[in-house]
């Protein structure tokens, strides 16, 4: 279990005056990262065999967007753990103590250089604590898309601002990308992601939207079909 404090800050405000989807995700990541640089376990390993966990998926649930200038308390914890996978569940308390969001995220463990997936000992797994799942609904880490044509099509910039440490685009600005083609995008009550292949300054990405009953799903691709990420809006 891992936890940090912090206050919202118009870094993370956006439309309407409310927390941007990218700016959640940010919260979130951050969170995950400093737990994993800070762990008994996990972090000398990280250091020692220049691996990572890649990021595969992510589930949030927003019960309520925290407001400008409020005190949140984040808290992180892996709940599941094998030799190549790893899960967690994140979430974030208002400052009265209220559950303001609800998050599941999974990854792979990776090696830096090659780009490859690796697996880890038994007995490195053997040492890491898992505590139990958070209280919430689970949904697949796959996003299957609708059996329609989409509605909107488009050809979408990759901007260096999207572009992590890893030479890639960062998995909260996959958000800042598919937000541009949803207009109730800052009313979304669940945020779902599934990463496939990572994009890279320089790629050709066409982004997909399909709209669905209770909201929408964008799927980003390039020009031979193949699916670098989907997201999926839920109001």
């Amino acid at each position: 279990m891992f936890e940090t404090d912090r206050k919202i800050y118009c870094s993370q405000i956006g439309e309407g005056g409310k927390v941007r989807n990218s700016g959640l995700v940010d919260i979130l990541q951050d969170t995950s990262d400093l737990h994993l640089m800070n762990h008994p376990v996990l972090a000398s390993f990280f250091k020692e065999t220049g691996s990572v966990m890649f990021l595969t998926h992510r589930q949030v649930d927003i019960i309520r967007r925290p407001e400008y200038g409020e005190h949140i308390r984040t808290k992180t914890w892996t709940y599941e753990l094998n030799r190549m996978y790893g899960s967690r569940n994140t979430m974030v308390l208002g400052e009265k103590g209220d559950v303001c969001i609800k998050s599941i995220a999974g990854g792979a463990f990776m090696d830096i250089k090659t780009g490859r997936p690796i697996r880890v000992s038994a007995d490195l797994i053997a040492q890491v604590k898992s505590y139990e799942k958070l209280d919430m609904e689970y949904l697949p880490r796959k996003i299957a898309l609708p059996d329609t044509a989409p509605v909107i099509t488009c050809r979408m910039v990759i901007r260096r601002s999207d572009i992590d440490m890893n030479d890639h685009v960062n998995n909260a600005r996959y958000f800042d990308i598919t937000d541009e083609l949803f207009h109730e995008c800052h009313n979304a009550k669940r945020l779902r992601s599934e990463y496939k292949f990572p994009i890279k300054r320089g790629d050709t990405v066409f982004a997909d939207r399909y709209d669905t009953p209770s909201g929408c799903i964008i799927s980003l691709r390039d020009d031979s079909g193949k699916v670098y990420c989907n997201v999926e809006y839920t109001l």
